[in-house]
């Protein structure tokens, strides 16, 4: 029988990197009490060790999506790893800290959020950072709950990549989120004394104690319900059994993929779609699911011609040394080693790049048995775009993920991979690379013209795991959300607080402004 439980005044469906964020901030006024639910658990101990997180990909704490198969992509479905977990994607991530270009903030002003203009959100960026080398800086804060530093290791393979890169031809860069984003150098993350520290660590762990938060884990949420145009609770199932929340605002924090699949399971989307799926409508919003956009990414793999990077590791000395001092190779995400470059000379950065000391493809699923590089191009704003949509009423069946990867009509997206595919191996022929570099390897090797690139791209295209804009705010008829308010268009007591809102992708990893959005959340939502 379900079960009715005492009302909250919020109820947060989601404890990745926003609902940690709207939890702590939220649960700050006593006089406010807070429910947040979360499918997972606690984050295991490779969730902590910074070299550690593509251990997690394919396990308890992963999601572990796989996309409908790709017309662009030969027909392939592609992995998306998303987190299970106390941190969600956030203690699954990479933990790189880039905010994206002004023009991204911009560029969201213009299409109908007023507000959300660069120097609108720029001092939401600085207040909630803790900057160990930038700090007290025009664009860069102190004191803030998120720590940002450099990465604590470097190895000799990602200086030689920034050394050839440098050669290459592109510009230093010290500071990826100061004045300017184009260039190389090294990333800085969200760590501190040698291990992650995401939203969970800095917002959520220090607010566990409140007497007005309450946290579930291992409970699914499977529907909101709606009464008379209101949101009043979710149901949700523990242990395989229906159980329901009530409370006064309903905030979905639980990403570009789960967020509007529940909005769809519970009647608010596209009616006709929601139709055929088995769903009754609740509520006619056709832009739920809709303008789905995420970072593709192409690969280079080489050869080294002697041990370095990851190929040198002594993986049993380097936990030992982490367990006992923190300090070592573990205390390396091994990706800060990058930069933002721009394919043509009138255009800001639009691919990103990655200078890995491992030679490796899909995730590490594809390991070259000695020590090499792997070299990524990252498209930053993809011009096609996909959809969340139903498979059917179940709400244990994953949505059907449908980025339409390079299908936009100019065919822009593929062209910018292909010259990413030229950069990158410029980089790998210049001095300080080539030097340790044996030979590429295949397929990609096999590949010299445009078209047999082309054709690489598409068969070796992965997800950097980005996904954003399912449910993006604005007031246009397809908008989904409120850019004030947070508030679903049409329903009250229903918010969406995470990187489905969204307007357009920006031009970076995507946490800090996830953070972004939940920390302008919480102050709505409070009032």
């Amino acid at each position: 029988m379900i079960g009715k439980v005492s009302p909250y005044d919020t109820l947060i469906v989601g404890a990745g990197s926003a609902g940690c964020v709207l939890a702590g901030r939220l649960s700050a006024d006593p006089a406010r009490r807070v429910l947040l639910l979360e499918a997972g658990g606690e984050p295991p101990l490779g969730a902590i060790i910074p070299s550690d997180w593509p251990s997690l990909f394919d396990t308890e704490v992963d999601w572990g999506f796989h996309t409908e198969p790709q017309a662009g992509c030969r027909h392939r479905r592609i992995f998306w790893p998303r987190g299970r977990m106390l941190g969600g994607s956030g203690s699954l991530n990479a933990m790189i800290y880039l905010r994206g270009l002004p023009s991204d903030y911009d560029g969201w002003a213009a299409m109908g959020c007023p507000g959300w203009g660069w120097r609108d959100v720029l001092p939401d960026f600085l207040g909630s950072e803790d900057n160990r080398r930038f700090g007290n800086h025009p664009f860069h804060g102190t004191g803030g709950p998120l720590a940002v530093e450099d990465c604590p290791y470097r190895d000799e393979g990602e200086t030689l990549w920034v050394e050839a890169a440098l050669a290459a031809g592109h510009p230093a860069n010290p500071d990826f989120n100061g004045g300017s984003q184009e260039g190389v150098g090294f990333f800085q993350l969200t760590t501190r004394g040698g291990e992650r520290f995401g939203t969970k660590r800095a917002y959520l762990d220090p607010a566990r104690d409140r007497q007005n938060l309450t946290i579930e884990t291992g409970v699914l949420v499977t529907r909101i319900m709606v009464e008379n145009g209101r949101a009043v609770g979710v149901e949700y199932l523990r242990n395989g059994r229906p159980e329901r929340a009530f409370a006064d605002q309903v905030v979905l924090a639980a990403g570009a993929i789960a967020s509007p699949h529940l909005l769809m399971l519970s009647g608010i989307g596209p009616a006709d779609a929601l139709g055929r799926a088995g769903v009754a409508p609740v509520h006619d919003l056709p832009g739920v699911g809709q303008d789905l956009q995420d970072h593709p990414a192409i690969t280079l793999a080489f050869a080294a011609t002697r041990p370095i990077g990851l190929g040198a590791l002594d993986a049993a000395e380097s936990i030992r040394e982490w367990q006992a001092h923190r300090v070592g190779p573990r205390t390396s995400n091994w990706a800060s080693a990058g930069g933002q470059v721009a394919t043509r000379p009138d255009l800001e950065p639009d691919l990103q790049l990655y200078g890995i000391a491992a030679p490796h493809r899909d995730y590490g699923r594809f390991l070259y048995p000695e020590s090499g590089f792997t070299l990524f191009a990252v498209l930053q704003r993809p011009e096609s775009r996909g959809e969340i949509r139903l498979r059917s009423a179940d709400p244990i069946m994953a949505p059907a993920i449908d980025p339409r990867y390079l299908s936009d009509e100019g065919g822009r997206d593929l062209a910018t991979l292909v010259e990413g595919v030229r950069i990158n191996r410029a980089i790998a022929a210049a001095g300080p690379l080539a030097e340790v570099i044996a030979h590429e390897l295949s397929p990609s090797a096999e590949c010299v013209s445009d078209e047999a690139i082309a054709r690489h791209v598409r068969g070796h295209l992965a997800s950097l795991y980005h996904p954003s804009s399912t449910c993006r705010m604005g007031r246009d008829p397809a908008a989904v959300v409120d850019p004030d308010s947070f508030a679903v268009h049409g329903l009250d007591g229903l918010f969406v607080a995470d990187a489905s809102i969204f307007p357009t992708m920006i031009s970076a990893n995507l946490n800090a402004t996830v953070i972004l959005v939940a920390e302008r959340a919480a102050r709505a939502l409070a009032g």
